[in-house]
């Protein structure tokens, strides 16, 4: 095993040459929708298995989202699939199995007034906005049913590690996966080299796969003046064959690259900056995505920043020798730094736009 993931990760470095991304802006609004959560009694709400503790406005990508509610007595009462749209408000209604009847209207009165502008969807306990869906009735739905499904509270997690730490990224965005900007090369790898099945180390930046499951990751920590500046946290897809480990050429991580996005807007809210770009007559929904990518027709770039540092985030789907799904953790001021010097690391220039270093490779 450990054989394919080295020869794995020959073609994974390859990616991180043009998949490190600085931090550019762009222009429009990125497309998010909001997901609001009305209840008379306190909840523990999940989405995607993401615990949100504030669910009055969770901001979420587009598509389809597992909502489940668990009360205080630590029974699950409600567990379903809603669709939440880009630009618009879903509202989603729990209710006390007991009081249900008496109170919907009210709540769903309540969520009307509380949305303030834009088209908005409502969603009524066990239903969705265009209605209830078959083999997805909640528990306390039906009369009689109300308190016969229990579960037990479990810890938040995050859907995909991505370097979180106890589920959270640092609020400054200054690093992951317990590293900060600036730590020494030799620090770095103090923390990186024991969560590691293969490193290598190279000059100006080092290479870490990390298992996960029968798969795994790579993340990529790259450094001026032997400080750390950049964390690149990259996912292919992979297949097993005869027990040996390779690249899926033919398969594009859009489930890695959605529960990126799903996971850093949970910790920071709303892109700053959305792309998706496609060129030469390819689109969005044409079903032609990893045709686009593979001729690099194709790529989706979203970004968050922290004004008071410069420091950000950027969480990206592209191609360069597969497709890849990636996240890239960028220190403002050393970046800067980075392009004031012209520097080249992985055959990326600091000094060039993101667009002209991707595209043009």
């Amino acid at each position: 095993m450990k054989n394919d993931i080295r020869h794995a990760m020959r073609y994974l470095m390859l990616f991180f040459m043009l998949i490190s991304l600085p931090f550019c802006r762009a222009a429009g609004q990125s497309p998010t929708g909001v997901l609001k959560i009305f209840s008379d009694d306190p909840l523990v709400i999940y989405v995607d298995e993401t615990h949100y503790p504030q669910y009055g406005q969770i901001k979420l990508v587009p598509g389809t989202h597992w909502v489940k509610a668990i009360n205080g007595e630590g029974a699950k009462i409600y567990s379903q699939i809603v669709t939440v749209k880009p630009g618009e408000v879903t509202s989603v209604l729990i209710e006390s199995p007991h009081n249900q009847a008496v109170q919907s209207q009210q709540a769903l009165a309540q969520s009307g007034q509380a949305q303030s502008s834009g088209t908005s969807q409502s969603v009524t306990y066990g239903q969705v906005a265009n209605g209830t869906l078959p083999g997805h009735t909640a528990a306390g739905s039906q009369p009689g049913n109300a308190g016969t499904e229990t579960e037990t509270v479990a810890v938040p997690k995050q859907s995909i590690d991505i370097g979180q730490v106890h589920g959270r990224l640092p609020a400054d965005m200054s690093g992951a996966f317990g590293l900060s900007f600036g730590m020494s090369m030799r620090d770095v790898d103090q923390l990186m080299a024991p969560k590691a099945a293969q490193a290598q180390r190279n000059s100006g930046y080092s290479v870490y796969a990390i298992p996960q499951g029968s798969s795994f990751y790579v993340v990529e920590c790259r450094f001026i003046d032997q400080k750390l500046f950049q964390i690149i946290v990259g996912y292919v897809s992979t297949t097993a064959t005869n027990d040996k480990l390779k690249l899926n050429k033919g398969e594009v991580p859009v489930p890695e690259f959605n529960q990126m996005l799903n996971d850093v807007t949970a910790i920071y809210g709303s892109p700053a900056t959305a792309e998706k770009i496609f060129l030469s007559g390819y689109s969005e929904d044409d079903g032609r995505l990893l045709e686009a990518l593979r001729k690099k027709k194709a790529l989706m770039l979203y970004t968050w920043t922290d004004q008071a540092t410069g420091n950000n985030i950027m969480v990206g789907l592209g191609y360069t020798t597969a497709p890849l799904a990636a996240a890239i953790y960028t220190s403002g001021p050393m970046n800067a730094e980075a392009a004031t010097r012209k520097l080249k690391l992985h055959a990326y220039d600091y000094n060039k736009s993101f667009k002209d270093n991707y595209f043009s490779n």
